[in-house]
């Protein structure tokens, strides 16, 4: 059976990811009132959006691999990975500083130039201190690690795609292993200092678990891996219900654990969720990820991804909050507030998606043709030139 060239229901499930980080973004800014309600949506979301972090990652992976990598110049594949990565990120970075020089005010940055710098090449992700990696539009740091996932990925696939298809489940083992016991060298870091929000850990720490391309770049290797075992036929795992399941028992076991090891616990849950639905798509399965309305909020989650915090942020600023207080309002208010502030994501993210990613890709992003040669004035004899393809 040949294998399809899209995925749905990873498209679906990749806006779920997405609004799992929204409401954790909004949840970290507690605008209720009762702080009943604040402490019931921060401590299951404060787990659950990194965890939506690993799914992009390994998604990421995943996508690529199913593609393969086309029979042209490196180069061409990482002009299109560089292309659309700054296609929304330069002009949501040009907002973001528009917005800080008229405040005055820093977003994680000491002074209203700080990170912009960084942000501006995708740098920001390798330098431990949050004043770089969470300023200007803190979200972009996700794109820093994507960087090197791109410039690695040509290497990572072509030395994978060479292990015999009956050993990739051990690889798959073992990278899941990986992803759960490193973070735990992150305990030899300096306990100090502080970060400015509840992270749970001290800022080193954070930064290497959370931040740190190389480590993250694990997420992205398993990914590869679990597309090859689907691809290869070699998916004998659970079917979507119960790898949620497993999901859900690993992520209440999370609570009792330490930080470090509680955010990356349920990461294999995640694998098996991921190629579980992709090994769904291939048998032609139905589910309700695959629906063309949430393929559809699927392609719109770059966008959304990139310009919610945003709206979160400089939203709540507006409408009378500091970026050091967050204002507060009664249950109905903060609710209608989190249903516009996903709204206007939402419909800012269309525009984006169909009229500057798009058109962007288009232009710069697509494969280049060879240049047709000139045409002769005159015939010339002998062979036929080979014609222009």
């Amino acid at each position: 059976m040949p294998l399809p060239k899209h995925l749905p229901s990873l498209g679906g499930m990749r806006f779920i990811a997405a609004l799992t980080v929204f409401t954790a973004h909004i949840a970290a800014q507690p605008i209720f009132r009762n702080s009943e309600i604040n402490t019931k949506a921060q401590v299951p979301l404060n787990v659950l959006g990194p965890y939506a972090v690993s799914f992009f990652f390994m998604l990421s992976g995943f996508v690529l691999t199913w593609a393969g990598l086309p029979d042209k110049s490196l180069t061409a594949f990482w002009r299109r990975r560089v292309t659309r990565a700054f296609s929304l990120h330069l002009p949501m970075l040009l907002v973001t500083l528009a917005i800080v020089l008229w405040l005055q005010e820093p977003s994680m940055g000491r002074s209203v130039w700080d990170g912009f710098l960084t942000n501006l090449f995708l740098v920001q992700a390798w330098f431990p201190d949050f004043h770089e990696y969470a300023s200007m539009n803190p979200v972009a740091w996700s794109l820093s690690a994507e960087m090197l996932f791109y410039a690695a990925f040509p290497f990572l696939f072509r030395a994978l795609s060479k292990v015999r298809v009956e050993r990739l489940g051990k690889w798959a083992v073992c990278l899941a292993v990986a992803v759960v016991a490193v973070p735990s060298a992150a305990l030899l870091m300096p306990s100090d200092p502080a970060l400015p929000w509840d992270a749970g850990m001290p800022e080193m720490q954070y930064w290497f678990i959370y931040v740190f391309p190389p480590v993250r770049l694990m997420e992205f290797t398993l990914g590869i891996v679990m597309a090859l075992i689907v691809r290869n036929g070699r998916w004998s795992g659970p079917k979507p219900p119960v790898c949620a399941l497993v999901f859900g028992a690993l992520y209440a076991v999370s609570f009792a654990l330490p930080d470090w090891l509680g955010r990356s616990l349920a990461v294999p849950a995640v694998a098996l969720l991921l190629g579980s639905l992709a090994a769904g798509d291939v048998r032609g399965a139905r589910s309700p990820l695959a629906s063309k309305t949430m393929v559809l909020l699927g392609e719109l989650t770059f966008a959304f991804y990139l310009v919610h915090y945003l709206v979160i942020q400089y939203g709540h600023r507006f409408l009378g909050g500091e970026l050091s207080y967050y204002r507060q309002w009664d249950t109905p208010a903060a609710t209608g507030l989190t249903v516009l502030a996903f709204a206007l994501s939402l419909g800012l993210a269309a525009l984006l998606h169909f009229f500057v990613e798009k058109p962007v890709m288009r232009t710069i992003g697509r494969p280049r043709r060879p240049a047709r040669p000139a045409a002769d004035p005159a015939p010339r004899s002998g062979p036929t030139a080979p014609a222009a393809k």
